[in-house]
């Protein structure tokens, strides 16, 4: 039984004789406040070292006519013991040894046994207390070092005193003596939100329950549902606030991800109005034609057919949102053409015009050939039509249409009037028009399919003084001819940051394998933490390799390919590999000491193994393969790394107290001999 469920009501009586002993347990029963107070026999000091060992209900000892040096034996045996459990010394001779140890308590021979009693039971609920207040500040230290749950205390003035120590939020040493926005001065807005809420619930003494706080960090916005309520001192008085934080960004995820695709629904019927419109249009017109003998007008009716066909299945796919994720058998996945889409640009612009073409408008496209946007033909093909369309019906007769590339991302932009600054919002919005005969849908068309695909909009200036879409956060990716050079060997391994365990690797040059052992709470943010096998290398840089086999021991743990700007556990870098449970996992740091952020695939278990990683200069291009030979990127970012580099297999656990092992096969590094 747990000594906090046993009643610490027993007073051990050690010392005397046989009939002090029995006159003193006699007094304390007798004359105690509570009937529950109970006094037991000890002859010497080892008797009260048995008991107190075998007993977990005594509240105190009473020492009775002991002389200095049995005292100082007896303490020290109740220290061994408990070092709360108060010491009384009932004896003329133990003063000077009392006197030394201020938690101990003395009485002389000539004082009465009702005042010998009351110190007693004052001792008894003096040990109540203590205990209760170790067992609790132990239990609040538990949680604040163990527990995954973010339980912090602060002062009236909202400044930290204590916080947990969990993964992905600010060092406790750190935070301490602060508030929240000298904590987190990346995001000010929110955190003085909750500052104020602290001193809110100090002023008006009111609990705060449950509340969702939105805040900005590396890879999108984040979420967390915060409790804080108000802490008191034994006399009442208000110290400060005490409360914890459950991260619930999934959560809302989720619930946002729900209303997004009801509102598709919603909006399924007008859009397919709206983009049907042309292409009928275009075969009414046409049909006029072909009655009139014009056979080249039969060649446009085919094409605008084709293309309501098309429209319908893009709005479907629209409609639909993302695939399922479920995890396949090996039969099916060879069956399925499974992977992330990939859609050649500068092809799908010029079939778009080629179909909405007018004889008075002129369309340049400024793309490297071969520049391919990572996401499914049937999400951008509307996308760029109702940019296309805009900027023919907008700009003006002779409008000049330019679409061009920029970081991450891509833009449409024409020669015509623009769009006034102050109107460049309102533009985007469902049923904006200035036409008489307009819908006012196009445009929502695309800001609906950039933020269902998570990217940016942004309405600006052309650098010829017109109308300028340019479309952010968008995986595109700009091909690089490339060949090995020179290869380079994964010759050294080391655990990146404050690892638990060890990991180790071992090489198999009989199937040219590598094994690969590490631990760490995370890949992410301002962790770093895995077991690294690398070599050092020059840019540009490429590796590429297999992952044979890992299991992990949580969701997160994760095994791949990862070209790094040194071993600092805050250096730039790249990754491409598995997750246990969220598929293919790209991730990047894209400047030494920025947070770290990620993508996951969620592509059916075990579709890829093949990964990975060129390193351009600052130009860094993810990819994968089903077999080592046709490969598809994933994802191109700048990240900002200078030689040497180091480049090797990254293996992470995502877990203090355990390791997983991974096995990379056909694994090589080589220099690259780069041609623009």
């Amino acid at each position: 039984m747990s000594y906090l469920l046993a009643d610490p009501s027993v007073a051990l009586v050690v010392g005397g004789s046989s009939a002090d002993r029995d006159r003193v347990r006699s007094a304390v029963t007798d004359a105690a406040a509570t009937d529950a107070v109970d006094a037991e026999d000890a002859e010497d000091v080892d008797d009260v070292r048995s008991t107190l060992s075998e007993r977990t209900d005594v509240g105190c000892v009473v020492a009775v006519d002991v002389d200095e040096r049995t005292f100082r034996d007896i303490r020290e045996a109740v220290r061994a013991a408990d070092d709360l459990l108060p010491v009384v010394a009932y004896a003329d001779e133990a003063a000077a040894a009392v006197a030394e140890h201020a938690d101990c308590r003395y009485l002389p021979r000539s004082a009465s046994m009702e005042t010998l009693a009351t110190v007693v039971d004052d001792a008894l609920d003096t040990f109540q207390r203590r205990r209760q207040t170790a067992a609790d500040s132990s239990i609040f230290e538990t949680l604040l070092m163990e527990g995954e749950l973010t339980v912090f205390a602060k002062d009236e003035a909202g400044r930290y005193l204590r916080m947990a120590d969990v993964p992905y939020t600010i060092d406790p040493e750190e935070a301490q003596g602060k508030t929240d926005p000298e904590v987190f001065e990346h995001d000010p807005e929110a955190a003085t939100d909750a500052y104020e809420d602290d001193l809110r619930v100090v002023e008006t003494e009111e609990t705060i329950r449950d509340k969702i706080e939105h805040f900005e960090g590396q890879g999108g916005d984040h979420w967390s549902q915060v409790t804080k309520v108000p802490w008191y001192d034994d006399d009442g008085e208000v110290q400060g606030v005490v409360g914890y934080t459950n991260e619930v960004s999934q959560r809302i995820h989720a619930e946002r991800k729900l209303e997004e695709q009801r509102d598709r629904f919603d909006q399924f019927a007008s859009y397919v109005s709206h983009d049907l419109r042309t292409p009928l249009q275009i075969s009414v017109g046409a049909l006029d034609r072909a009655r009139e003998g014009d056979e080249d007008a039969f060649d446009r009716i085919e094409r605008a057919n084709e293309r309501i066909e098309e429209i319908i299945q893009d709005l479907s796919a629209l409609s639909k949102g993302d695939r399922s994720d479920q995890r396949l058998s090996e039969e099916v996945l060879e069956a399925l053409d499974v992977g992330v889409d990939a859609t050649e640009l500068v092809p799908l612009v010029e079939n778009i015009w080629r179909v909405n073409e007018t004889e008075e408008a002129t369309l340049e496209v400024d793309v490297p050939e071969g520049t391919e946007v990572i996401a499914e033909t049937e999400t951008l093909r509307p996308l760029i039509e109702n940019l296309l369309k805009n900027a023919v019906d907008h700009g003006g007769p002779g409008v000049t249409v330019r679409v061009g590339v920029v970081e991450r991302g891509f833009f449409v932009e024409d020669d015509g009037p623009g769009i006034p600054e102050d109107e460049r919002e309102n533009v985007l919005e469902d049923g904006y028009t200035t036409s008489d005969d307009g819908s006012g849908t196009g445009l929502a068309i695309v800001t609906e399919t950039v933020g269902q695909q998570d990217w940016t909009l942004t309405v600006t200036e052309s650098a010829a003084g017109g109308a300028r879409f340019e479309i952010g956060g968008c995986p595109v990716v700009v091909p690089r001819s490339a060949t090995p050079a020179a290869s380079v060997d994964l010759s050294e391994s080391t655990d990146v940051g404050d690892v638990t365990v060890p990991g180790e690797s071992r090489y198999n040059s009989v199937d040219d394998s590598w094994t690969v052992t590490g631990n760490g709470r995370d890949i992410w943010q301002d962790i770093d933490e895995f077991h690294f096998v690398y070599g050092d290398a020059s840019a540009p840089v490429r590796i590429e390799g297999r992952l044979v086999d890992h299991e992990g021991t949580h969701e997160y743990s994760k095994a791949g390919l990862m070209v790094r700007d040194g071993l600092d556990e805050d250096a730039a870098f790249a990754f491409v590999g598995a997750t246990e449970s969220f598929g293919t996992e790209t991730m990047w740091r894209e400047r030494t000491g920025e947070y770290a952020g990620s993508d996951q695939m969620e592509e059916p278990y075990g579709a890829y193994q093949w990964y990975r990683i060129d390193a351009v200069g600052d130009e860094v291009t993810l990819s994968w393969s089903t077999d080592g030979e046709e490969w598809q990127a994933l994802d191109q970012r700048t990240v900002s790394m200078a030689d040497p580099l180091v480049v090797g297999l990254a293996v992470c656990s995502h877990s203090e107290d355990e390791t997983i092992e991974a096995v990379f096969e056909d694994v090589t590094v080589s220099e690259l001999d780069v041609r623009d």
